[in-house]
């Protein structure tokens, strides 16, 4: 029998580069000449090759023996004399052995990437060459993509394409999307190699659109030989998504007020839960604190309040008016206990919340502008030396980094055990983000534990700078010199007290957390919700009418559980980003979407589940298949490149090109991928 086929339009043993080539030579466009190895070699070589309805470990130890099969078994009685034969008739003496298989290169099916190819490869090599083509048909990131599309991973034709290789001056991509007759597209030219002159790129922009007026959107790979455009693939063009209206929005009844809601993404940068958007919406009904708060669409946006607020302190109380609020706030966290009454707890809370966010805050944003008016008045080369003025303040953040230092060189054993649970004793009340639903570090001290020691920041710095600032002022107003210490002590006090009242702050919060897990406990033992956490899930409105006495209603689970998905659904729809949080931001090319996670940094081979955000600095298409973000940063790779071709074809936000992601990016870090811009924004 005979493995090998001719190149002709329309049969269907070719698969899907070689039928690919077979209708860009019927279009009369210049294409190498080749020849296929047809599905009847790979039968012969892997007579089995079972259904897989999951990638596991027994299926991997599989794949493996399959594919050593495949090299070590005999070639078919007569198959190399036909294959020399084939190999001896063409004009060329460099190939391409490609795959060509029946699950690439379809609509929503591209397999970009996913199996392997062999180019520039000598007579001599050929042979070995196909088996490596066949082999990638095996390989977990090809077994795994073909499952994910609801495929049976076995079912071929598995063909493998040889042609001519073409080494050419340049090479590349295009894509083009057809418009209309009356309005052309302009194709999208991503150039690997070289330089493709105007008179080419004319031919290749003509030929490309041609082929989009039957085939619709299309992406074609070329090489330019001696002046002309050899065309070698085309495929199915996978267009980024279309950017949409951000669904958040219909939370407002005007549109035209978009302008003035702003996401904070600087203090609260993931969705938030239902319990602490219900405590947004107490407090934004309860408080005036010179800004309106609301979610949308999960997330916390903020706008100007132009009521006025409750009387003013002077910067200079800000001190004393703290330390008696703190008083205050202690004897209450006191009363209410360790299992505190929810409704005795948002009391403390919303009490806490105005003396904070409207009177003490905006006595310490005061001192600021005072500073840096004095500045501007009577030495404005010295703005510059604000940042330093204001650092190295003796405050609760100092405390806490002091605190962690100890913890990280303690050591092991009971050492760092007494250094923990000093730290807790402190700041145990504290979480990982302001959402009641986060864990304090009492609860959950791993964090703690796993952090690494900081140095802190140098005291001399803000005492030059401030030394520097004065000679400025003895050379021009000597009289000034008492106002400026005034006036730094006042800025810095407020740097302190800023930090204070966050600390304070967190402790309230926690407090609301333990009145929330108090009923959870008790919903969870009554069998109404299947775990304690659902209870940061269920709108606060139901909680506080439990929590008063109200009868559970039924299907309180099943509302919990919706909850729940709607904050992982808003992760994946976060808002549009905006210059203000944009701070840091590493800009590449995008494939649409947007998203929002946790990042974690490639590691080459591994497989994961972890539904974050992917930073690497190049991945291998064979990977992607194994992997399951919610976005992907890639350093490296152009919009038709194959990462950004998966990326698209299954949905996933991916910024490409993004270079210096590496070095701006921490594992851990929240962050932003906005595929639409080609934007990636650190969060946190």
């Amino acid at each position: 029998m005979s493995y090998l086929a001719e190149l002709r339009a329309g049969d269907t043993r070719l698969g899907g580069k070689a039928g690919s080539l077979s209708r860009l030579a019927s279009a009369g466009l210049p294409t190498p000449a080749g020849f296929v190895v047809t599905d009847d070699l790979f039968r012969a070589l892997c007579p089995e090759f079972p259904a897989y309805e999951r990638l596991d470990e027994e299926a991997l130890v599989l794949l493996d023996r399959l594919r050593k099969g495949i090299r070590r078994a005999p070639w078919p009685a007569d198959f190399l004399d036909e294959l020399r034969g084939r190999l001896a008739m063409l004009p060329a003496t460099s190939f391409a052995v490609r795959s060509s298989f029946a699950s690439e290169d379809r609509p929503g099916r591209l397999a970009a990437g996913v199996y392997d190819s062999r180019v520039d490869v000598s007579i001599s090599s050929v042979e070995q060459a196909i088996r490596d083509v066949l082999c990638s048909a095996l390989a977990p990131g090809a077994v795994a993509y073909a499952v994910s599309h609801g495929e049976v991973p076995g079912d071929g034709p598995f063909a493998v394409l040889v042609h001519e290789y073409v080494a050419g001056t340049a090479e590349g991509s295009a894509a083009l999307v057809p418009v209309s007759a009356a309005t052309p597209a302009e194709p999208l030219v991503t150039l690997r190699r070289g330089e493709l002159p105007a008179e080419a790129r004319a031919n290749l922009g003509a030929a490309i659109a041609g082929l989009a007026a039957t085939a619709g959107p299309i992406e074609v790979e070329w090489v330019l030989a001696r002046g002309q455009v050899v065309y070698l693939q085309t495929r199915p063009y996978e267009a980024p998504r279309a950017p949409s209206t951000w669904a958040g929005w219909t939370g407002l009844v005007d549109e035209s007020m978009r302008d003035r809601w702003q996401w904070d993404a600087g203090h609260n940068p993931l969705p938030l839960s239902p319990a602490q958007a219900g405590l947004v919406e107490i407090v934004d009904g309860s408080c005036s604190i010179g800004v309106r708060q609301r979610v949308l669409g999960g997330y916390l946006f903020c706008a100007r309040d132009e009521h006025p607020l409750p009387p003013a302190i002077r910067c200079e109380d800000a001190e004393a008016f703290f330390a008696s609020l703190r008083l205050t706030v202690e004897t209450r966290l006191t009363e209410l206990g360790p299992r505190p009454n929810l409704e005795e707890a948002l009391r403390a809370f919303v009490f806490a919340y105005q003396q904070i966010f409207g009177v003490l805050q905006p006595a310490l944003r005061e001192a600021q502008v005072r500073l840096r008016g004095f500045l501007e008045a009577h030495a404005p080369a010295a703005l510059e030396l604000l940042p330093l003025l204001r650092a190295a303040v003796p405050s609760v953040a100092s405390e806490r980094l002091a605190a962690a230092g100890r913890v990280a060189s303690a050591g092991t054993g009971e050492a760092r055990d007494r250094a923990i649970a000093d730290y807790l004793v402190r700041f145990g009340d504290e979480a990982g983000s302001w959402d009641v639903v986060a864990p304090t570090l009492a609860e959950d001290p791993r964090a703690l534990r796993d952090r690494p020691a900081e140095a802190a920041v140098a005291s001399a710095d803000w005492q030059r700078a401030s030394a520097e600032v004065e000679v400025r002022l003895d050379a021009r107003f000597p009289v000034l010199r008492h106002e400026w210490r005034k006036l730094l002590s006042l800025a810095r006090t407020a740097v302190a007290l800023g930090e204070a009242d966050d600390w304070l702050y967190a402790r309230l919060q926690a407090s609301v957390r333990r009145a929330l897990l108090v009923l959870g406990e008790r919903l969870a033992a009554e069998r109404v919700l299947a775990e304690i956490a659902e209870i940061f899930y269920l709108p606060l409105s139901h909680v506080r009418s439990i929590a008063g006495g109200a009868v559970a209603p039924p299907g309180l689970a099943a509302l919990a559980a919706e909850g729940r998905r709607a904050w992982q659904e808003a992760c994946r729809d976060p808002p549009p980003s905006r210059a203000a949080c944009e701070d840091g931001a590493v800009w590449g090319t995008g494939t649409g979407g947007r998203a929002i996670g946790r990042v974690f940094l490639h590691r080459p081979g591994s497989r994961s589940s972890e539904a974050g955000v992917l930073v690497t600095r190049t991945l291998l298409p064979t990977e992607l298949p194994l992997l399951a973000p919610a976005a992907i940063v890639s350093e490296t790779g152009g919009p038709l490149d194959h990462v950004a071709a998966q990326a698209r074809e299954r949905g996933i936000p991916a910024v490409v090109g993004a270079s210096g992601a590496l070095a701006a990016l921490r594992e851990g870090d929240w962050v932003l991928v906005d595929g639409e811009r080609g934007l990636v924004v650190r969060l946190g």
